[in-house]
């Protein structure tokens, strides 16, 4: 009774199984068809915003025919992807998306929430933000984004608490994202923040500072040179030295116990520096840290004014095996004029 049993649900589970892929691929193949004329449309429609006409769209086709607009708007002008917006404003697609928001599968409403936020369709504003909210992941991060995109310097303020704390929400996505919005929209936001140096969250915004405007957020940056007891500040703070007069810090970070300070020390030396830094720059040459001992012969080999003959120099005096062997992979990069005298 029991074999019996087995085998039978072994072959309903095969049948369905069969069922399943029937039908993905009669729905694949539909999609294959009918696409070239959403295609045309579209293509009519970025042309002339009042051109282009679609067929009924089912709700099975919905979410492909969002995706393709979605992908096709990415390689369009700015004029002609508003232009496609228009197509499915006059079809009624847009309130078709933003029923998905609610009724739609996982896959259906990441695509709605992508395609009303390039829609900028402030109607999904209270569904999106109540998304951003929640846990999911991918949901939510696709909803924040959206939210940028429809009102940024609104969604900036009402997603602050997020962008400091969401840790599954990765620095380099937001990064992105900011960088898509331009200094101008998110400097204001990088600045309050940095100024206020919240207990959570500072070291993302630390990380995505680089998106704001440099000549507004240079000096909060180099204010935090001082800052002895937190190495993630120091270091911030000295990818933010352009000027000699903060040579006296760089010199001292290069001393530091930690050694991603005296990474960006040497870095920053190298900005900054002249011949007059060499000697630090040689120390930082024996750092038991390769990576300290790296950029601190690109800082050597990048100094301004040195000559090839001076950095031969340097190198010959560099008795330690460590510095030695750095600035011969450092000198090995320069280009070819530079470095014939080290053949």
């Amino acid at each position: 009774m029991r074999l019996a049993s087995s085998f039978a649900s072994s072959v309903a589970f095969l049948l369905i199984a069969a069922a399943v892929r029937a039908w993905r691929r009669w729905r694949q193949a539909r999609i294959a068809r009918i696409e070239a004329s959403w295609r045309q449309a579209l293509e009519q429609a970025a042309a002339d915003p009042s051109a282009g006409a679609l067929l009924p769209i089912s709700w099975i086709e919905f979410p492909d025919f969002l995706l393709l607009w979605n992908r096709m708007r990415g390689s369009l002008a700015e004029d002609a992807a508003a232009n496609t917006a228009e197509l499915l404003r006059r079809h009624g697609l847009d309130r078709r998306a933003l029923r998905l928001l609610r009724f739609g599968t996982l896959r259906s409403r990441l695509i709605a929430i992508a395609t009303l936020g390039k829609l900028r369709d402030e109607r999904a504003w209270p569904r999106l933000e109540r998304l951003a909210r929640g846990r999911g992941q991918a949901t939510s991060f696709t909803a924040a984004h959206a939210m940028l995109r429809i009102e940024p310097r609104r969604a900036l303020e009402a997603l602050t608490q997020a962008i400091l704390q969401r840790a599954d929400w990765p620095v380099a996505r937001l990064g992105s994202v900011l960088a898509e919005l331009g200094p101008a929209t998110v400097t204001p936001t990088l600045t309050t923040l940095l100024i206020a140096r919240p207990r959570g969250g500072l070291d993302r915004v630390v990380k995505l500072a680089r998106f704001g405007e440099r000549k507004r957020v240079a000096p909060i940056m180099r204010g935090w040179l001082s800052a002895k007891q937190d190495p993630d500040l120091v270091m911030a703070a000295l990818d933010y030295v352009d000027d000699t007069q903060e040579l006296t810090w760089a010199m001292e970070a290069a001393r530091h116990p930690e050694w991603r300070v005296r990474m960006a020390a040497a870095r920053a030396l190298g900005r900054i520096g002249a011949a007059a830094e060499i000697p630090a720059l040689v120390e930082l040459l024996k750092d038991p840290v390769w990576w300290v001992r790296y950029h601190a012969a690109q800082a050597v080999a990048g100094l301004k004014g040195m000559t090839p003959e001076e950095l031969q120099v340097v190198r010959d005096t560099a008795r330690d095996n460590f510095a030695a062997d750095m600035l011969a992979h450092a000198l090995a990069e320069l280009p070819i004029r530079r470095r014939r005298i080290f053949a």
